[in-house]
């Protein structure tokens, strides 16, 4: 995506959270507008505020392993990420300017990965506006909270999808940790 077409996208984004009553908390800025798959992101990406004791948080998580061979199939360059610490994008930033090249080269069979980056969303609530940190509600294992792993695209799933991730949010809330979120 050119730099152009990015922003226009960002700013498309900022006014349908604006529209849905929510604040949308995304840095444009931290990402690299020709890379945008969450490979080369580890943890949060955007913070959906939807009020002073409620948000859905969009992170990069996973383990990844990866290996760059050249036509020989001699390793380039080699990467085990098991820290979320952007261990890929440091490595392998260098060998690819774009998504497009990052694919071409999957496909090719010369970047191989063993474990990858996807980006999933969570919420946080909070009993009162008092408490400063809130509780992490962690949907992994009670329903399918993965989204796509192009950034914008994850952040415009959520916002398209609001109203159910806060029904969900809530429900575990409630039954899986005793927490009763007020109206939101």
């Amino acid at each position: 995506m050119n730099k152009r077409k990015y922003k226009k996208k960002c700013n498309a984004l900022f006014k349908k959270a604006k529209k849905l009553n929510v604040r949308l908390e995304f840095n444009p800025e931290e990402f690299d507008c020709h890379r945008l798959d969450c490979i080369w992101y580890s943890g949060t990406i955007a913070m959906i505020k939807v009020s002073d004791t409620f948000a859905i948080q969009l992170r990069a998580e996973g383990d990844v392993r990866a290996c760059l061979t050249d036509q020989n199939g001699d390793v380039i360059a080699s990467v085990k990420d098991k820290n979320n610490c952007g261990a890929f994008a440091d490595e392998m930033r260098a060998y690819f300017k774009t998504d497009k090249q990052l694919y071409a080269t999957m496909d090719n069979e010369k970047l191989t990965l063993g474990d990858n980056n996807w980006i999933e969303y969570d919420g946080i609530v909070k009993e009162d506006a008092s408490d400063e940190r809130g509780t992490f509600i962690d949907l992994g294992m009670i329903c399918d909270n993965f989204l796509d792993n192009n950034v914008l695209f994850a952040v415009e799933q959520v916002l398209d999808s609001i109203e159910k991730i806060k029904a969900e949010i809530i429900d575990i809330a409630d039954v899986e940790y005793g927490i009763k979120v007020g109206d939101v």
